[in-house]
C-alpha cells in the first residue's frame, strides 16, 4: 500500500530526513514515533505530497506521489496536528466544501451523512465550527480526512490538546477506522500507540531506528512497555552517533 524508498529531505546543509525506507501493507495500523525534531512531520508531509523530497520515492497504492500526484493523493486522507478548519463555516457546509475541493464522485448527501454519523457529528452538523469544543473540532478534522473514502489515513498527533475523555473517544474512533483503512499514526502518547498500532516505526535525527511489530519490539528490547523500548532504542542510537 505504501512503499517508501531512500526518502531524504535536505534544507541547505541540514538533513532533516536521511534515507528512510519502509513498507506499510494494506490494512496495517502503524505507529510513527520519534523525539521532537526527529523528522516525523517532515516525513508525513512528503508521503502526502505536501512538500517534495530531495531524494527517494514514495509510492501510494502503486502511484508515485511526485510523478502521479492526483492519483496518489486520491488514496490519502490527512489529519495534520492543526486541522485545516474554516471555523466561520458550519460543519456540514465545511465538509461540503471539502467534498467539492476533492471532486468526489459519490452522492454528496449520502456520503457526507455517512461520514458525520461515523465520527459522531450528526447532532452538530449545523453548528459553527468555532463554537464547537476542541474534541468536536478534532472530529471535524477526522471527517475532512475521510471525505472521498481514501484507502490511507495519515494522522499527525490526533489527540493533542484533548482532555482524557476526548482522548478515549478519539482512540476508539481510530481503532474503528483501522478496520477499513491503512493508518499511519504519529503521537507523543506512547501508550496510545501501543494500544492501537500493530506495527511501530521509530526514527531519531532523521534516521530509522527500528521497524517492527509492537510485541516483537518489546521482546527484542526486553522492555515492559513501549515507552521503555522507545527510550532504549533512541538512547542507543544517540550513543552510537557520539562514538563515531
Amino acid at each position: 500500500m505504501i512503499l517508501v524508498t531512500g526518502l531524504t529531505k535536505k534544507y541547505g546543509k541540514i538533513t532533516a530526513v536521511d534515507n528512510l525506507s519502509f513498507e506499510i501493507n494494506d490494512g496495517e495500523v502503524v505507529g510513527f514515533l520519534g523525539p521532537n525534531g526527529a523528522g516525523k512531520t517532515t516525513t508525513m508531509n512528503m508521503i502526502c505530497g505536501y512538500i517534495s523530497s530531495t531524494d527517494g520515492t514514495v509510492l501510494i497504492d502503486g502511484h508515485d506521489i511526485l510523478k502521479e500526484p492526483k492519483e496518489a493523493k486520491k488514496c490519502i486522507g490527512y489529519l495534520p496536528e492543526h486541522p485545516p478548519l474554516y471555523t466561520d463555516m458550519e460543519v456540514l457546509e465545511y465538509l461540503s466544501f471539502v467534498y467539492d475541493l476533492k471532486r468526489v464522485k459519490d452522492n454528496k448527501k449520502v456520503h457526507l451523512n455517512e461520514i458525520m454519523d461515523r465520527v459522531g457529528l450528526t447532532d452538530v452538523k449545523n453548528r459553527l465550527i468555532k463554537n464547537l469544543s476542541k474534541g468536536y473540532q478534532q472530529r471535524v478534522g477526522f471527517a475532512q480526512a475521510l471525505v472521498g473514502n481514501p484507502k490511507v489515513l495519515i494522522l499527525d498527533e490526533p489527540t493533542v490538546g484533548l482532555d482524557p475523555n476526548q482522548i478515549i473517544e478519539i482512540r476508539k474512533l481510530i481503532e474503528d477506522l483501522g478496520k477499513e483503512h491503512t493508518i499511519i499514526l504519529s503521537s507523543h502518547i506512547l501508550a496510545e500507540i501501543g494500544a492501537v498500532c500493530s506495527k511501530i516505526i521509530i526514527i531519531n535525527k532523521g534516521k530509522i531506528v527500528a521497524v517492527d511489530e509492537t510485541n516483537s519490539l518489546l521482546l527484542k528490547t526486553d522492555s515492559k512497555d513501549l515507552e521503555q523500548a522507545f527510550t532504549k532504542l533512541t538512547a542507543k542510537e544517540d550513543t552510537n552517533e557520539s562514538n563515531i
